[in-house]
């Protein structure tokens, strides 16, 4: 039997590390017949110093195993290091980080040094080559990847892109020769929407889902707000992962009028988050990139449109789906011309977004992302 060792950031329970938490759980769960699933991840959420409610052994589940490493200091370190390197070396090492320290630079310096030896390593940079992700802690990562490249650090790896768009990104970064296998993000979504009417509300009611950071530019939903002059809410939920922007965010709501309220939400669990999505006219989101995207797929999912940033690879399915597709510099002219549009608009587009979605859903997929690893 085929053997692939994963290694996640964060993996379910775990919320906070956003959509790679839920595209990994249904990439594991829908591996194929033949192939063994070892995860390895930490045993802690993105941000938290308390364990997850998980045993303190192996997780068994059919062919997947789950193992919560205490990956904290030098110690920490270890424990990961023994985990990825344990014998009989995998068949398969899916890395799903390039920048991490412990779950991308420590595991390709083990294959590096030859203490781990996979048949293929995969690595999905899960947007992290975005010009917006690279622009963030930008001197550190091209140090890393200008050593990567003298050191031939990352070289004999193939590449998982989620898109056409990104597998270019990767290229560019990595080398026109790099290898890269193009698949969709799994997900656990349902095949068929949910169709709820929206809110009857004569304030615009508005969601975004994602953490509080510079990639995720939630102060441009914020300060868009300011130009509306008619009632709109927006409903943040994601946790702080830049306390400086955070303060940032939370000063921009303060200082917005009467007519425009903003709600801090925090992290929620996934059913909760979905709930608040049913209870809005819309899903905006102003990344500065997404390699998938999983947040619009939820929306969509429950008859939500979407008022998205150019920077994804959804423009065509958000724009059928009764959503906007938004430059910089429009959003308040955007939000402004929602905030304008009656009850029967905003159920068809409501209707338009769960018909996008169930497309999107029927539509033909390439075989699992291990499957092309091994045909290749």
């Amino acid at each position: 039997m085929t053997t692939a060792r994963v290694l996640a950031p964060w993996f379910a329970p775990a919320v906070d590390g956003g959509g790679p938490i839920r595209t990994l759980d249904a990439l594991t769960r829908t591996a194929p017949d033949d192939i063994r699933v070892e995860v390895i991840t930490r045993d802690r959420d993105r941000g938290a110093t308390r364990r997850l409610p998980v045993p303190s052994g192996p997780v068994r589940e059919a062919r997947r195993v789950v193992e919560y490493v205490d990956t904290r200091g030098l110690v920490g370190a270890v424990r990961l290091a023994r985990a990825t390197a344990r014998r009989p070396d995998p068949d398969v090492l899916y890395l799903n980080s390039v920048f991490d320290a412990r779950f991308a630079v420590l595991p390709v310096v083990l294959r590096r040094l030859g203490l781990v030896a996979p048949g293929c390593t995969l690595l999905a940079p899960r947007g992290e080559f975005d010009a917006g992700a690279l622009a963030i802690k930008h001197r550190k990562k091209q140090l890393f990847l200008a050593v990567a490249r003298r050191t031939g650090l990352l070289a004999g790896i193939t590449w998982h892109a989620s898109t056409p768009i990104e597998a270019s990104r990767i290229r560019v970064v990595v080398g026109a020769d790099a290898e890269v296998v193009v698949r969709e993000n799994e997900t656990s979504l349902p095949d068929r929407a949910r169709r709820t009417p929206p809110p009857r509300s004569s304030r615009l009611e508005l969601v975004t889902l994602g953490r509080i950071s510079p990639k995720k530019r939630t102060h441009l939903l914020i300060e868009a707000l300011a130009h509306i002059g008619r009632p709109v809410r927006l409903v943040v939920i994601g946790p702080d992962d830049d306390a400086a922007y955070a303060r940032r965010c939370r000063a921009a709501a303060t200082a917005l009028p009467a007519t425009a309220s903003v709600e801090f939400r925090g992290s929620l669990s996934h059913e909760d988050a979905m709930e608040a999505l049913s209870q809005a006219h819309a899903m905006a989101t102003a990344t500065a990139g997404e390699n998938f995207g999983h947040t619009i797929a939820e929306a969509l999912s429950v008859g939500r449109p979407v008022l998205v940033s150019d920077t994804t690879p959804w423009s065509d399915r958000v724009r059928a789906g009764g959503g906007s597709v938004v430059l910089d510099g429009d959003w308040a002219a955007t939000i402004g011309a929602w905030s304008r549009s009656g009850q029967e608009d905003l159920d068809r587009r409501a209707s338009a977004a769960a018909d996008a979605y169930d497309d999107w859903r029927a539509a033909d997929r390439a075989p699992h992302v291990f499957d092309l690893v091994r045909r290749a």
